[in-house]
């Protein structure tokens, strides 16, 4: 009997065991531990884009624009040249912090449509001057009740850098008939940006749980949203930041009017912070904290490593060719366009691996987006 007893306890020992080994491939929901893992490692990848990404670019967007308001105040009350390059430097760094965070337009911040309202190219410079003519009270509620295209960064660059010195520039600003409503029309743009930066802010803030939690693989899944994210901004710098001023539409005729920041001489900035915050976004290294899980760790636990390092090398194939480019893109386009027409060609190759073969290789489905077909 005791011999019996041994073997069926030995029996129900080794079943608990198997029953055990069991439940701990797969988690509660019933999924295998591969599963689990990928899931686990997505959300670790999702709390990093929000934690260390996307937070900080909100402060730092928040916090330029409230600089760029009391920049602006401080040139209408005293305008003279030192003041307006003040003022002009504190626009670019307010250009560079939102070419970072414009990557993220996803979700209920896509939705919103905010993005339009900070910042839409081409601006309407006729809309612009016709206000700045009109007769209408020109404060924060009336460039809120207008179009994008008259407000936001691209509005303010058209404020700003719209003539060839800034002698000129502070010309229109001091003795020009209408020089009163455009100091107006310049300060009611600041203001109504910084209320839009704490307006972003704010919906990032509510949307941080959902962000976070949206797991699945489908179109409503936060990994896929940024993936067609990546996809959407880097078709817009080969189409419409690249491709339009190289003639891609018109026969190969430059035009350089359809470079991004033009009037600024900032459109190869512009693609340069383009490109790292898509490098950022994808290896996960944003500098904030110790945990750095992206694209690249997630394409690594699923076997896909020669499909990083292409990807890795793709990146680093756009810096170099961007750094062919010493001078201005403008002046580039004018004098050596094969170094534009190269650099297109580099982020056409990282397109192909981001849109298709990591896309497949993650299970994401691309959307159709503005670019597509242009």
């Amino acid at each position: 009997m005791k011999i019996l007893n041994i073997k069926a306890l030995s029996i129900t020992f080794l079943s608990i065991i198997l029953i055990a080994a069991f439940f701990v491939s797969c988690d509660k929901d019933g999924i295998s531990e591969d599963e689990y893992q990928i899931q686990y490692r997505r959300e670790a990848q999702l709390n990093n884009v929000y934690i260390n990404g996307i937070t900080p670019l909100n402060s730092s967007f928040v916090f330029n624009t409230k600089e760029l308001e009391t920049r602006t105040q401080t040139f209408v009350q005293q305008p003279n040249i030192e003041n307006l390059k003040g003022l002009q430097t504190q626009w670019v760094n307010t250009l560079k912090t939102w070419k970072h965070l414009e990557l993220y337009n996803l979700g209920i911040i896509e939705d919103s449509f905010i993005h339009f309202e900070i910042n839409r190219w081409p601006t309407n410079t006729e809309t612009i001057n016709n206000f700045i003519e009109g007769t209408e009270t020109i404060d924060a509620d009336f460039i809120a009740g207008n179009g994008s295209s008259s407000k936001g960064v691209s509005a303010m660059e058209y404020l700003l850098f719209s003539f060839e010195n800034n002698q000129e520039i502070l010309d229109q600003f001091t003795t020009n008939p209408n020089f009163e409503r455009r100091q107006a029309y310049l300060l009611s743009l600041s203001e109504n940006l910084e209320i839009k930066a704490i307006a972003l802010q704010t919906l990032w803030t509510m949307h941080k749980t959902d962000f976070i939690s949206s797991l699945e693989n489908g179109i409503s899944g936060s990994q896929n949203q940024l993936t067609n994210a990546m996809v959407t901004l880097i078709e817009e710098i080969i189409i419409s930041k690249l491709g339009n001023p190289l003639g891609n539409g018109n026969g190969g005729e430059i035009n350089i009017e359809d470079l991004e920041a033009r009037r600024s001489e900032n459109s190869l900035l512009i693609i340069q912070e383009h490109l790292t915050a898509l490098k950022n976004l994808y290896t996960g290294n944003f500098n904030q904290g110790s945990i750095n899980w992206g694209f690249n760790d997630y394409l690594d636990l699923i076997d896909r490593t020669t499909l990083n390092d292409a990807i890795k090398a793709s990146f680093d194939n756009c810096q170099e060719k961007l750094d062919v480019i010493s001078g201005s893109l403008k002046q580039e386009l004018q004098d050596t366009p094969q170094n534009v027409i190269d650099l297109q060609d580099a982020f056409n190759g990282l397109l192909v691996l981001i849109k298709v073969d990591m896309a497949n290789a993650i299970g994401t489905t691309i959307t159709i987006n503005d670019n597509d077909g242009d």
